[in-house]
């Protein structure tokens, strides 16, 4: 298991052998020195790890391809793995972005701390062994699903205190799903879509008012530079459309099945390095925040309760959301058998005190299970 106290003698191990392993490149949207960029690298000496420096996986953070082009990128083989947000293509990914979106689940059943890692785990899980019609998503992108993330719940971080639904009438907020894209309109607000790696220059523009995100973008993303005030209980969900480690199917397809097993167990170490950094860094950025002088709010009653109202109908109404939307017939069923592997990771994920443990964790329950011979083919 790679902990981060061998990360950086593995990466120098990586970068000694790269001549003789076979390099792998990995696009993400995110900057360096982020947190997703930082379990990358985690990825990386993994993946040299347990492949016996076979394998290496060399990260191109926001620069060989951007959110907005790492789907149609990594089907085309302009990357070999991408971290595919799948909230960007409804059409293409509609099966992951409907078991995503359950997310405010979280919030409604008063989840305190571990959302991000419970969901991570409920994602893989779901996906890798119960959810054909999600692999058929990706593969029909010429992808394949090799580990999930989860970052920690979002809120609404703003150019000015937002506390009341009055505040919120006819605020853009920046969205990134559309549960909170119904959420945002259920409260008078305006949803707008927008790439993460676009929201700095929308909030210091003007273009939108408020991104509804997590705590750890303050920092990651440099936004605690363009927002005054935030509220991170408000709307509440995490954000888990993901496929970050995906893989091209034909680089896949061209792994030894040792080859993909290495693959599966960086997946796991991957899954457990983001999901913990997001969990570590929501409490420094919102002390950074707090520190530059952002305002650190909390809704009114109203407010609270017209969330909790929402979230309550929309559990019941997503299913014939997606029905009618995307023409996913058995949406309903989709929902009732993804939520009880939530509540069970609910369960799983709650006494975990290190990135460590929950990486033994993902790969005992999930990516071990995976036949790293006949997955993807």
């Amino acid at each position: 298991m790679i902990t981060r106290h061998t990360l950086a003698a593995s990466v120098l191990a990586l970068t000694a052998g790269a001549a003789s392993a076979d390099t792998l490149t990995y696009a993400t949207g995110f900057p360096p020195g982020s947190d997703a960029v930082k379990a990358a690298e985690t990825y990386a000496a993994a993946m040299e790890e347990h492949s016996g420096g076979e394998l290496g996986v060399k990260v191109f953070p926001m620069s060989l391809l951007s959110f907005a082009e790492t789907s149609s990128g990594l089907r085309d083989g302009l990357a070999d793995i991408g971290w595919v947000a799948t909230a960007y293509f409804p059409a293409e990914y509609p099966h992951i972005n409907l078991i995503a979106e359950l997310s405010l689940l979280t919030a409604a059943d008063d989840v305190e701390g571990g959302e991000g890692l419970a969901y991570a785990g409920a994602m893989a899980e779901y996906i890798f062994g119960t959810c054909e019609s999600c692999r058929s998503d990706f593969a029909a992108q010429n992808q394949v699903f090799t580990g999930a993330a989860s970052s920690t719940p979002y809120g609404l971080q703003c150019t000015e205190a937002v506390t009341s639904l009055d505040d919120l009438q006819g605020k853009r907020l920046r969205v990134a799903g559309s549960q909170w894209s119904r959420w945002a309109g259920s409260v008078g607000a305006t949803a707008v879509s927008l790439p993460l790696n676009e929201v700095y220059e929308g909030l210091s523009q003007g273009v939108i008012d408020c991104v509804i995100t997590s705590a750890p973008e303050i920092t990651n993303m440099g936004l605690i530079d363009v927002i005054k005030a935030v509220d991170m209980s408000t709307p509440g969900g995490v954000y888990a459309a993901n496929g970050p480690i995906n893989m091209n199917s034909a680089r896949w397809a061209g792994l030894s099945d040792a080859g993909r097993e290495a693959a599966l167990r960086a997946g796991a170490a991957f899954a457990a390095d983001v999901s913990w950094r997001y969990e570590e860094g929501s409490a420094r950025s919102l002390d950074a925040a707090r520190e530059k002088g952002v305002e650190l709010t909390e809704p009114d009653e109203g407010l609270t309760k017209a969330t909790e109202d929402f979230i309550a109908a929309d559990v019941d109404a997503i299913a014939e959301y997606y029905a009618s939307e995307h023409g996913i017939e058995n949406a309903a069923d989709i929902v009732a058998e993804f939520r009880p592997i939530l509540e069970k990771w609910i369960d799983l994920t709650k006494d975990v005190g290190s990135a460590e443990e929950l990486e033994q964790l993902y790969w005992d329950e999930v990516y071990s299970t995976v036949d790293a011979s006949s997955y993807g083919q």
